[in-house]
């Protein structure tokens, strides 16, 4: 583990603390903000649709039996009104066709509005966290993969509990409005029905509260399966060729197991809760057939008042009640896979305070050491790092670099190159080990966008080409943007686009070669100058003349500062420091 363990005093601890219980937390209740306007008018077309739902269904049988009477009792009269009630059904029908498809693109609007507004809301208060603690926080994320899903599972809190509670609710109160209204049934009646109707919505009341616990478990397996499969997938190539596929994956079929036997268990509870929800609506239908049996062999004076067409049309919308409160019992684990959604969101922005300690203070966190104007000069004393769950990586690295004397990372594939240098970008933990700017920690910089680092994965975005620059400086001029291409040798290409820096990129820079995309992000970083350039591979898809022309460039852009290069190609790369990596296998 880490050494970079040391004593804080109780003060230091206690503002440490502050900075994390004085930040904002994030409520479910937030979601609302963005768009409330739109969600009420949601929830007023959900309504209407659902509304419109029952009653046809039961007009439809009203105004069937109606007239079936009128023509027993008087054939050939005109004494029943059809028009009227036929006109209420094309009304009704065309109020439920109106209403879905009026919901179906309010909420989507609304749903498209909330998740950029929470995706920008946690990103930027994430990228607003010191680096130490966006270090902690994007290696617990995985490279952010759980941020994004879990913001995606949040819509679940409004479209699968409140909508659809509040929509089956009052459609539930009305239709039990209407049958003591248009019943004349005993009281005893009345109240085995509505406590009929009642249970058909404690029930999935109920089963979602306790689905909070078996949604936070399922979320936990799931979370540690995908963990325990990216670990071996990074490795692959050395696992086959080592044949320990087979073993290091054991963890991952036992969690794949697991997690199947949780989801055919909620599977289970699912069927039995929507199974149950129905029966207590047949149940209910079954009263009321029963109670308007007793009533119609019996003599009292409430047997002349059943109305015939009335009491189908209950039938009908105790049927149709059910395609509304029967998804409340499917989707019982809505509100547990929201919680755990904000609990985990949470966490994210407020690491737990009992995670490795470093040799910083709490004001170091918080305001940032100052970066030098002058020479820098960057020292690993034993510095080991690899991804978690990996068998390889850098492992006991010691090496100085210092402003104007290129620091180049070789060695064989899988030596740890690409883990050493996401340990100093800041992406990875630091297992063990020691790394120091100009005698201080490395990480108690307040870097503000004065490390540039160019991954392996990189982010082109579906934007213009001068669009995906100036996401390195948003202010840069046209002549900027032409400089940073001609560094990285674009501007011929360039010059040869019909479009210029208007030229689309494409989804992940689909629209160009794998070598232009890498330089295009080189070029972004060479907008303007940085104290630390990390780039791995940045010379990838080039060829002889390409690659020595923007390693000059690249060169004496940096030559104030620290330039960290992570390469396998061999030319003459003039004065530098040269770091070879071996082949580690690290034990946790």
């Amino acid at each position: 583990m880490t050494k970079q363990v040391l004593a804080k005093s109780d003060t230091s601890s206690n503002q440490q603390s502050s900075l994390t219980t004085n930040a904002p937390v994030f409520r479910l209740r937030d979601m609302f903000k963005p768009s409330f306007d739109l969600w009420v008018i949601s929830w007023i077309l959900g309504l209407v649709t659902a509304l419109s739902m029952i009653a046809l269904l039961m007009i439809s049988g009203w105004f069937i039996t109606g007239a079936a009477l009128a023509g027993m009792i008087a054939v050939g009269s005109h004494s029943f009104n059809y028009m009227l009630p036929a006109g209420i059904i094309r009304m009704l029908a065309m109020a439920r066709t109106a209403g879905r498809y009026g919901e179906l693109m309010v909420s989507h609007n609304a749903v498209f509005d909330l998740l950029k507004t929470l995706r920008l809301r946690f990103f930027n208060r994430l990228a607003a966290l010191p680096l130490v603690q966006q270090r902690n926080t994007l290696h617990a994320s995985q490279y952010m993969h759980r941020l994004v899903s879990d913001i995606d599972k949040l819509d679940e809190f409004i479209l699968r509990v409140i909508s659809p509670w509040l929509i089956g609710s009052v459609s539930m109160l009305l239709l039990a409005a209407f049958i003591g209204w248009a019943l004349p049934l005993s009281s005893t009646s009345k109240i085995v029905i509505y406590l009929l109707l009642l249970s058909a919505l404690l029930l999935p009341f109920i089963a979602s509260l306790k689905g909070i616990q078996s949604a936070k478990h399922l979320s936990q397996v799931a979370e540690s399966r995908r963990q325990k499969l990216l670990a071996p997938l990074a490795i692959i190539t050395q696992l086959l060729l080592w044949q320990q596929w087979q073993t290091q994956t054991k963890d991952y079929t036992a969690q794949d197991d697991k997690l199947q036997a949780l989801e055919w268990k909620a599977q289970k509870h699912r069927s039995s809760y929507m199974l149950l929800i129905q029966w207590f609506c047949y149940a209910a239908v079954l009263v009321v057939l029963f109670s308007i049996y007793q009533l119609t062999n019996s003599s009292t004076a409430l047997a002349t008042d059943i109305n015939v067409p009335l009491a189908l049309a209950v039938t009908l919308g105790l049927l149709g009640i059910q395609e509304i409160i029967v998804p409340l019992g499917q989707h019982y684990l809505a509100m547990g896979n929201s919680i755990s959604a904000k609990d985990r969101l949470n966490a994210l922005l407020h690491p737990a305070t009992n995670q490795p300690e470093l040799n910083i203070t709490a004001t170091d966190i918080e305001k940032g050491l100052t970066l030098t104007t002058g020479q820098m000069h960057a020292e690993l004393c034993n510095v080991s790092a690899k991804i978690p769950g990996a068998l390889v990586g850098a492992k006991e690295v010691s090496v100085s670099v210092q402003s104007g004397m290129p620091l180049i990372i070789k060695g064989p594939s899988g030596c740890g190159k690409s883990t050493l240098l996401q340990a100093l970008a800041g992406e990875l933990p630091v297992q063990s080990g020691e790394i120091t700017l100009n005698e201080q920690n490395w990480f108690a910089y307040d870097w503000q966008d004065q490390l540039g680092y160019l991954g392996q994965q990189l982010d082109i975005f579906d934007q213009t080409l001068a669009a995906n620059l100036r996401l390195g400086k948003p202010d840069a001029t046209e002549e900027e943007l032409l400089s940073a291409l001609d560094k990285v040798g674009l501007l011929p290409w360039l010059q040869a686009q019909p479009q210029g820096l208007q030229t689309a990129l494409g989804e992940y820079g689909a629209a160009i070669s794998g070598g232009q995309a890498r330089r295009v992000a080189l070029a972004r970083l060479l907008l303007k100058p940085r104290k630390v350039l990390l780039l791995d591979e940045p010379f990838a898809g080039l060829d002889t003349v390409t690659r020595e022309r923007v390693w000059n460039s690249v060169r004496e852009h940096q030559k104030q500062g620290l330039l960290i290069i992570v390469s396998h190609h061999e030319w003459d790369m003039g004065e530098c420091e040269v770091l070879t990596l071996k082949e580690n296998v690290l034990i946790d």
